[in-house]
């Protein structure tokens, strides 16, 4: 692909792919203010999204965009690395894909011009889209969509006394338990609140010390020092430090640093992206503690209005609030014979897969039965 535009007609929305450059300050403003009249999230800013290509990828990607190159209506990082099964680019970090569009626009007739803008495509993934942000499009023989998870959130509403009051019994008594033994130890629990640039890298570094001693470390997912996403951590807290965004919340028994969680905060939405504690305080729950803290202080502060989880629901999400929603993938196919072909692909791969299977469960069997005579 050459530097200049490539351009394709398709539904009457024409798509230009150009190289992308996580550090072009055009390419970055050009993207913060489509998110910005999409009403995205923090998560969708250059700050997050480009700085997660600049420090974790090493493979070219293709900005795509939709529409007039000064006010475009969608824009995608697209990852070309599978030349006929591109998709839209998200790393791990990332709770929702390089996708960005304004509401009411097709998303269906966007994503089937994008596939003909890409010329080679059989079938193109668009993954990780909020509910929140794109409306699910309804399946037809040449798009499927998937679930991927669902996500949590709290509305800040009302006081935090009549949001306490409605929580669990369960969850009160244990905060309550928790912080009577802590008294009992003459353990003074406080929160710190880390918010500028010039302290942001090392407080991303006293997080990566805490998660790499946990259970995170032993499974490859925990930011230590050493880890390459530390850097990426530390470079895009700094970045929304200057925008006055980020926000590192630390909890301490004492003088000693035992939970810590990394957030976005645009004023009115704040989204908790990490989350870690000292696992040898257990079955004390230093991030409960916290979050409560945390929440008292959002419903009181009179500008926030929502708080984002952004990962899969898990038990104790659902005893700090009941709302959920999904996030979902989205795959489109140049057309319908290629979903086919897909399809049947992965079934006959399923089939052999239980064919092995069960040829190994007989070999088994019978392998047991001649120990046993």
């Amino acid at each position: 692909m050459s530097g200049g535009f490539v351009g394709a007609e398709a539904m009457n929305r024409r798509w230009t792919l150009r190289p992308f450059d996580p550090a072009s300050a055009e390419q970055a403003e050009l993207w913060r203010g489509l998110v910005q009249r999409a009403g995205g999230c923090a998560v969708l800013l250059p700050e997050f999204v480009f700085t997660c290509v600049e420090t974790l990828v090493r493979r070219p990607l293709i900005l795509a965009i939709c529409g007039s190159a000064d006010a475009p209506i969608a824009m995608a990082l697209v990852d070309s690395a599978r030349l006929m099964l591109p998709e839209v680019f998200v790393e791990d970090q990332m709770p929702l894909g390089a996708w960005v569009s304004l509401p009411g626009e097709r998303f269906d007739e966007l994503v089937a011009a994008l596939v003909r803008a890409l010329g080679m495509p059989l079938r193109l993934g668009i993954p990780q889209l909020d509910a929140r942000f794109v409306s699910r499009p309804v399946a037809t023989p040449a798009l499927g969509t998937l679930d991927y998870m669902e996500t949590a959130w709290l509305e800040i509403e009302g006081s935090f006394a009549d949001y306490w009051a409605a929580r669990g019994k369960n969850l009160k008594t244990n905060m309550r338990r928790q912080r009577d033994k802590l008294a009992a130890r003459g353990i003074a629990a406080r929160m710190q609140l880390v918010t500028d640039s010039g302290s942001m890298r090392q407080a991303v570094q006293d997080y990566a010390a805490i998660e790499s001693m946990g259970w995170k470390a032993a499974g490859g997912t925990a930011v230590s020092a050493e880890h390459p996403q530390t850097q990426f951590y530390a470079l895009m807290m700094e970045r929304f430090a200057r925008l006055g965004m980020a926000r590192v919340y630390r909890y301490l028994f004492d003088d000693r640093l035992v939970a810590s969680e990394l957030c976005l905060h645009d004023g009115h939405e704040m989204i908790i992206l990490k989350t870690t504690y000292d696992e040898s305080v257990s079955p004390l729950s230093p991030t409960s503690l916290m979050r409560q803290e945390i929440f008292e202080q959002l419903f009181s502060d009179g500008c926030t209005k929502r708080v984002e989880f952004y990962g899969p629901v898990k038990d104790w999400h659902t005893r700090w609030t009941p709302l959920r929603r999904q996030v979902f993938h989205v795959n489109v196919y140049r057309a319908p014979i290629f979903r086919r072909v897909e399809t049947l692909i992965r079934r006959v791969g399923r089939s052999g897969l239980d064919s092995r299977r069960d040829a190994a469960t007989e070999l088994s069997s019978r392998e047991e039965a001649e120990v046993r005579t």
